[in-house]
């Protein structure tokens, strides 16, 4: 390749009073020349020497930034395997569009759909049972902290379930973070208690009992209710508890009533 010259001519003492006036212009004129060509060589020089330098600056960035989504890959990695292990059921969604934007194994095993058949829908068609623009977060402004909700199913059952709801900033937008806890085992419980708890208090309610002291004659032994009035024991013993009674004379009483018959025995 063609390297122009690029330098200083030297003309020796001896030699510089031959030198014409046209020759002293013309070399004048190339030695303006060759100054402008090492002024151009060395400007391109200068710029040859920034792109290498730009290239290597890229370079670095472009590793850093390699090593940074390995680094994020591995992060999403490691929080999809916690999120897919943990028995909650989580969901994220979009507050503005109300539609389901992630959502881990335990929320779809819940609902019964796969997960990708979840994301994108709208919350209220899944999830929430609340319809469309009378979400208890956005729209009502209610503050879900471990409150008893129903869960949605893709086949329309009504999941009783323990639900938080926090808001988080996902991407740099703000999200509502879902967490909820199928509680259907602990309702049956309680409705079992309730159950026997109420048989309980029927069984009770039929069981009369007589405590404390009772006023009662000494001479015809009838008893004096909480009203003032007497009344036959039996009577009260029958009105005061579940005992019924029925008549006979005992063996005193008999020779009493009916002496004639046990003196002809004798």
């Amino acid at each position: 390749m063609y390297q122009p010259f690029i330098g200083t001519v030297l003309i020796p003492a001896s030699q510089s009073s031959t030198i014409s006036e046209e020759t002293e212009h013309t070399f004048d004129s190339h030695y303006i020349v060759l100054e402008q060509l090492k002024g151009i060589y060395m400007q391109k020089r200068s710029t040859h020497e920034e792109l290498i330098q730009r290239v290597k600056e890229l370079e670095k960035e472009a590793a850093e930034r390699r090593r940074a989504e390995e680094a994020l890959g591995e992060s999403e990695v490691r929080l999809k395997t916690v999120l897919d292990t943990i028995q909650a059921g989580i969901v994220v969604i979009d507050p503005k569009k109300h539609v389901i934007v992630g959502v881990n194994a335990a929320a779809g095993k819940m609902v019964g759909s796969p997960r990708e058949q979840i994301l994108g829908s709208p919350c209220h068609r899944y999830i929430c049972p609340a319809e469309e623009g009378e979400c208890p977060i956005t729209d009502l402004g209610q503050n879900l902290d471990n409150a008893e909700q129903v869960l949605l199913t893709v086949d329309g059952q009504r999941v009783p379930i323990l639900k938080t709801v926090v808001s988080v900033i996902l991407a740099g937008r703000k999200h509502l973070l879902e967490s909820f806890l199928d509680i259907t085992e602990r309702k049956q419980a309680e409705e079992e208690q309730e159950r026997l708890i109420g048989e309980l208090k029927e069984a009770l309610a039929e069981v009369k009992t007589l405590s404390g002291l009772l006023p009662i004659c000494a001479s015809c032994k009838s008893i004096r209710d909480d009203q003032g009035y007497w009344q036959q024991i039996e009577a009260y013993i029958r009105d005061h508890s579940e005992a019924e009674f029925s008549h006979s004379v005992c063996p005193e009483c008999a020779k009493k009533l009916y002496p004639e018959l046990f003196d002809k025995k004798k």
